[in-house]
């Protein structure tokens, strides 16, 4: 099986695993092979509604804006920071996830044989190749009753959430969600 397919769905189309038993690589291989047409076709359509369904952008929103925060901002303000990350999100890694869809992927399974037990988190690393290049990817999953969220993706050790983080955070503690989020919002009307 082409393991780039793979790799391209869990950058973007995180895992919701249906039973907290069922492996997460074995998952998102399924989705890869699910979602992979639409891929293939360069849908962005399709890849922004497949992300925005299977990441957790909730959990990167109170990582991003700390706890705190996030419980003072209203129900409006909260659904428009999370639209403008998940915008940023996908819009900065379109391009990626198009060039790599027809590579190959391998994903690394957790050393630990408890792994599908986890409580709430899970790490899984795959790398991804193609001509002679190798690309590490990692996701980083939150479960959520029996199902699983990405909600971080690490490539080549650098964490999309911890960017955002470092971009954003003190911004927010001096001016608030809301002007993080117009700035967000300015800046993805400008790619």
């Amino acid at each position: 099986m082409n393991k780039l397919n793979i790799i391209f769905f869990t950058l973007f189309f995180p895992c919701v695993i249906f039973s907290s038993n069922i492996d997460p690589v074995v998952f998102l291989e399924n989705i890869l092979i699910e979602i992979k047409p639409s891929l293939l076709h360069k849908d962005d359509f399709f890849l922004e509604k497949t992300i925005r369904k299977y990441v957790d952008f909730n959990e990167v929103a109170i990582c991003v804006s700390g706890k705190q925060l996030w419980s003072l901002a209203n129900e409006d303000d909260r659904l428009n920071f999370i639209d403008a990350l998940a915008t940023l999100m996908v819009s900065t890694y379109r391009k990626t996830v198009y060039y790599y869809i027809d590579s190959d992927i391998d994903f690394l399974r957790p050393k630990s044989k408890n792994f599908l037990d986890a409580k709430r988190k899970i790490q899984i690393s795959s790398f991804m190749k193609k001509d002679n290049k190798s690309v590490n990817i990692s996701y980083r999953l939150v479960k959520h009753g029996d199902s699983w969220l990405v909600f971080d993706i690490l490539i080549e050790g650098i964490s999309i959430l911890k960017s955002l983080q470092t971009q954003y955070t003190a911004l927010i503690k001096q001016y608030g969600i809301v002007y993080v989020t117009k700035k967000i919002h300015n800046s993805n009307s400008e790619k």
